[in-house]
């Protein structure tokens, strides 16, 4: 599998942002706008899964490859559309750089599971009262389902 191909085969995997009507399937009623800050949220989420594996898995050489290729179909199939609320694929890259940080430092330090990893994604959006604490453990659920981090790293052994 090329770099180009194993990008793709990542972004297939992702989810595809959640919407408020998904979110009320799971049992969590929310406004269109916090839906997107959420589907926002399990982008990061998916995105520190997918990295993590890509640095884990795939040869130096290949990694950046495999990384502008995911990012570019993210940006032109899904964040151009406005799923993931106000601003620009650019402005988004802090923002993402600083989730990623702190998920690794979880792991890396605190040895959290996908799991907690999922909790702590849960807490990050209750704190923004984009849910009430009643339909945390829903939001838990939908976030581990949405967040499938074993089958990244799956589809990168398969891939290399």
């Amino acid at each position: 599998m090329t770099p180009a191909e194993a990008a793709d085969a990542l972004f297939n995997t992702m989810p595809k942002p959640v919407t408020a009507s998904q979110l009320g399937e799971y049992g969590i009623e929310t406004s269109d706008s916090s839906a997107q800050y959420i589907a926002r949220e399990i982008l990061s989420l998916n995105l520190y899964w997918i990295l993590a594996a890509v640095d884990a898995q795939i040869p130096t050489k290949y990694r950046a490859a495999i990384m502008q290729q995911l990012f570019e179909s993210i940006r032109k199939v899904w964040w151009d559309s406005r799923p993931f609320g106000q601003g620009t694929w650019d402005t988004y890259q802090p923002e993402l750089n600083e989730r990623r940080e702190h998920y690794a430092r979880l792991v890396d330090q605190e040895r959290i599971s996908h799991a907690g990893i999922c909790a702590e994604t849960a807490s990050l959006i209750e704190d923004q009262g984009l849910i009430s604490p009643e339909d945390r453990p829903n939001l838990l659920v939908l976030l581990i389902d949405y967040a499938p981090a074993s089958e990244y790293g799956r589809l990168l052994d398969e891939a290399f």
